[in-house]
């Protein structure tokens, strides 16, 4: 028993501060949960620039295609006609749960010590708006949003706060 159980055993766990909520994500988040979550979703837009969502894609599926947890073809983006790209190189793409379960998987993975700091931020920055979109679905549960974007790109959603029309 450690020092912490010794003193909530003894019923000295009034001067032991409560722990905040990390301000990094993933902070204490369940990863299990927080993925089955991204599971349940229908559908989904990712909007972002070109080459975030192909590093996106590679980082992804490297990560499923190693893994002895997971086999790769747990993601399965969209593809063709159904990505569409804007004139700026910033694209839509509709993402089923399985895959958004896939690449959150992924940035709660690249959050070890054992991926480099690009990985690490990217992964944090993806997980925390898959988290922040899962959360605001969650809120309006069984009303289902088929207009729901999962934003990668700040500027974009100050220049574009409604989602286009496809």
């Amino acid at each position: 028993m450690g020092i912490l159980g010794k003193r909530r055993a003894s019923g000295g766990t009034g001067s032991i501060p409560a722990q905040a909520e990390p301000a990094v994500w993933p902070g204490r988040r369940n990863r299990v949960d927080e993925v089955a979550k991204a599971a349940g979703i229908g559908v989904i837009r990712v909007r972002c620039h070109t080459t975030t969502w192909d590093y996106l894609q590679d980082e992804a599926k490297a990560h499923h295609g190693k893994s002895i947890r997971t086999r790769p073809e747990a993601f399965r983006p969209a593809t063709g006609d159904e990505i569409v790209t804007s004139a700026d190189g910033i694209i839509t793409v509709p993402l089923g749960g399985a895959s958004l379960a896939a690449l959150f998987d992924w940035c709660f993975e690249a959050q070890s010590i054992l991926h480099t700091e690009l990985e690490q931020g990217v992964g944090q920055r993806v997980g925390r708006a898959i988290s922040e979109a899962i959360e605001h679905l969650s809120a309006a549960r069984g009303q289902g949003d088929p207009s729901a974007v999962i934003w990668l790109d700040d500027q974009i959603a100050a220049d574009s706060p409604t989602p286009p029309q496809t």
